[in-house]
């Protein structure tokens, strides 16, 4: 299997171990896995040549269908975490309110 193809399967794999964690919110695992990817895909994309390898475009594609999906899972994490970060606050105005009415 040419270093291409390899490069590629374990980018794809990466991808979906990263998709995985993202569902679980292994948010520092998934960061490191990240990373990695990132690297090996820098490193493909350095030799424009392989650019147009047929195995290159499909292996691509999938990896930026499992990107998106990932991607959609962190915004809803996020979202879920400011919206959190938002009743914590108000509870904390709330007790602050009440203390105040109390020392009154």
């Amino acid at each position: 299997m040419p270093q291409l193809e390899r490069d590629l399967k374990q980018a794809l794999e990466l991808s979906q171990d990263i998709f995985r964690l993202a569902g679980e919110k292994q948010w520092s695992e998934l960061q490191q896995l990240d990373q990695r990817r990132m690297q090996l895909l820098e490193s493909i994309f350095n030799d424009p040549a392989l650019i147009r390898d047929r195995v290159f475009e499909e292996r691509i594609e999938q990896i930026l269908a499992l990107n998106e999906r990932t991607v959609a899972i962190c915004e809803e994490a996020r979202d879920a975490v400011m919206e959190d970060g938002k009743r914590v606050r108000l509870g904390k105005e709330a007790i602050q309110a009440y203390r105040k009415q109390s020392q009154d």
